[in-house]
C-alpha cells in the first residue's frame, strides 16, 4: 500500500495531533492513553511513528529497539475505525519490518500485543511471525528471525555464478568446436 507514510513522532504538538485517533469500542481495552504513551515514547530506545495516508493521520505505532542489541519490538500499533480491515495495519508492519531488515546488525522483529487481540494475532501471523507460549508484561510475543547470508555464502553463491557462466562459455565453445569439425 503505496499510500501510506510513516513519520517519526519528535515532539508533543506532533503527537496531540494523534488524539483524533479512535479505534472501535471493544478495541480500547488493548490502546493506552495517548499523553501516557506519549512519556513513555520518550525513552531513547522507543521511537514513536505518526501514521499517515493520502496525508491524514490514521495512527500511530512504537518501534522499541530491545535490551539485545539485534532485536527490536513493533508495540501499539493503533490504526483509526475508518482505516481499519483496509490493509493499513499490515503496510505498516510490513514497513517497520523492512525498515528493521535493513539496519546492521538486526536479526529479529518481535512483536507484542495483548493475549486477547485476535486482530493483532493475525495480522502478525499473516506476516510470518510465530507465536510464542510466553508472554512480556502481559502481552503475548510473536517473533519474526531474520536469516541473513554471511558474506562467506554471498562469495560462494557468487562463485558458483561465475562457475555455471563458465561451463556455459565452456560448452558454448566445445559445441562451436563441433560445428567448426562437422563443417570441414
Amino acid at each position: 500500500m503505496s499510500d501510506i507514510e510513516l513519520t517519526e513522532i519528535t515532539g508533543l504538538r506532533e503527537f496531540m495531533g494523534l488524539t483524533a485517533v479512535r479505534v472501535k469500542p471493544e478495541q480500547r481495552r488493548f490502546t493506552r492513553n495517548a499523553f501516557i504513551t506519549y512519556l513513555q515514547t520518550r525513552h531513547p530506545a522507543v521511537t514513536t511513528y505518526a501514521i499517515h495516508r493520502k496525508g491524514q493521520p490514521v495512527g500511530f505505532v512504537m518501534l522499541i529497539h530491545a535490551e539485545n542489541p539485534t532485536q527490536w519490538i513493533i508495540d501499539r500499533l493503533t490504526i483509526d475505525r475508518g482505516h481499519q480491515g483496509q490493509g493499513v495495519g499490515h503496510a505498516v508492519a510490513d514497513q517497520l519490518i523492512d525498515m528493521v531488515h535493513d539496519f546492521e546488525n538486526s536479526e529479529m522483529v518481535i512483536a507484542r500485543y495483548r493475549p486477547e487481540n485476535d486482530a493483532a494475532r493475525s495480522l502478525f501471523n499473516k506476516l510470518g511471525f510465530k507465536e510464542r507460549e510466553e508472554m512480556f508484561r502481559g502481552r503475548h510475543v510473536s517473533l519474526l528471525e531474520f536469516e541473513f547470508e554471511d558474506e562467506e555464502d554471498e562469495e560462494a553463491e557468487d562463485e558458483d555464478a561465475n562457475s555455471d557462466d563458465q561451463d556455459s562459455d565452456d560448452e558454448l565453445e566445445a559445441s562451436e568446436s563441433d560445428a567448426d569439425e562437422r563443417t570441414d
